[in-house]
């Protein structure tokens, strides 16, 4: 689950980077298209922050 969270954290910033590859432009440009993935930073930072907390709790009761 501590996996899942950090890629859920992380994917914004890796889909913005793989497309503007794919665009040929920079990744923080919004009038292109590619920054405004980084939006998405505001939902799955505290999304993927919580399903990291849930799976250190469950590791930690696992071990227990």
């Amino acid at each position: 689950m501590v996996r899942i969270g950090l890629l859920v954290t992380v994917s914004p910033i890796l889909l913005a980077f793989i497309t503007s590859l794919f665009q040929g432009g920079s990744m923080f440009d919004e009038g292109g298209g590619t920054g405004a993935y980084l939006w998405f930073l505001m939902l799955s930072v505290p999304l993927g922050a919580v399903i990291v907390l849930i799976g250190i709790i469950r590791l930690i009761l696992k071990r227990r």
